[in-house]
């Protein structure tokens, strides 16, 4: 069989030929675990069993012709047929040392150090982190982003290639034209984002906790009440000066400081999460940025 590129696999129907003959050149697992939400969609399947090296992860067809786009080679678009969203490939190589059994995209090699990564990718991870296994660093292009896993030798020990949804895509173009979006800040708004005052999440906290919900405390509402009167304060001087590149920016430090609450204090649940994130979404909108209403702007960094 004529090798496959992982990403050309991205967003095709398990039902696909192409599929079918990945499935069975790799010998992946047929019995797919599903787990569907509430309306009965399927949001995650995967093919994963103990000893795999090679994985794939599906959506089923409702959930991502919303949330992606059209899937490709679907025989039926009526059923909930599943489309893959993720591959993954994990030799084990920090035992073994064995090379993938399947050529990686770029022409990655697990056991490649870091800057050949970045010689083959022709780019830097836009976000690294630490893990359990050794570092996190990712990679995001036109339409899918790549996951290197690297152990404390900065080497490659597996990877995992996962399509963008259609609000991370709109969220990148967003990102590359904001300073044309510099015109749009509109500094008679800030009398609109002062008031933002008196709309804070924690006034709502207050009166829950009053009426016996044990989530909160008052260090934790008083916390976050004062990074939210902190990041109105920022947002009314950077509307002043109308850069939307340090606007859009200033949503990555105030999601940042509430993980860290969150990780300490374990305040915020499913209401709270809403809550803030549409607090966080109008008051960056309110400076005149326009933002697709269907994106989320704290989502890239937020752990609650």
């Amino acid at each position: 069989m004529q090798e496959i590129s992982f990403i050309e696999l991205l967003g095709y129907s398990i039902e696909s030929n192409r599929i079918k003959s990945f499935i069975e050149e790799y010998k992946l697992n047929e019995e797919i675990r599903i787990q569907k939400n509430t309306d009965g969609y399927i949001y995650e399947a995967d093919t994963w069993k103990e000893g795999d090296i090679i994985s794939l992860t599906f959506i089923g067809n409702k959930m991502y012709s919303q949330n992606y786009g059209t899937p490709i080679d679907v025989s039926d678009n009526s059923s909930d047929e599943l489309i893959v969203s993720q591959i993954t490939v994990d030799n084990n190589f920090s035992k073994n040392k064995e090379k993938s059994p399947i050529d990686l995209p770029f022409s990655l090699e697990l056991g490649d150090y870091k800057d050949l990564i970045f010689e083959k990718l022709k780019k830097k991870p836009y976000d690294r982190s630490k893990s359990t296994y050794g570092y996190a660093w990712w990679y995001q292009y036109e339409d899918f982003r790549i996951l290197t896993a690297l152990n404390d030798k900065y080497e490659l020990i597996w990877l995992r290639v996962m399509k963008l949804d259609k609000y991370e895509i709109e969220k990148d173009k967003l990102k590359k034209k904001l300073r044309k979006q510099n015109k749009n800040i509109k500094a008679e708004n800030i009398n609109y984002i002062t008031g933002f005052k008196n709309k804070l999440p924690t006034i709502e906290w207050k009166r829950r906790k009053s009426e016996g919900d044990g989530i909160f405390t008052d260090e934790s509402i008083e916390i976050i009440e004062k990074l939210l009167i902190d990041y109105i304060a920022q947002i009314i001087t950077l509307t002043k000066k109308r850069n939307a590149t340090t606007i859009y920016n200033s949503v990555k430090k105030i999601t940042k400081n509430i993980n860290r609450v969150n990780h300490r204090l374990n305040v915020i649940d499913t209401l709270e999460r809403e809550e803030l994130c549409n607090f966080i979404n109008k008051i960056v909108r309110k400076t005149g940025l326009n933002i697709d209403s269907e994106i989320d702007l704290t989502e890239e960094w937020r752990e609650w």
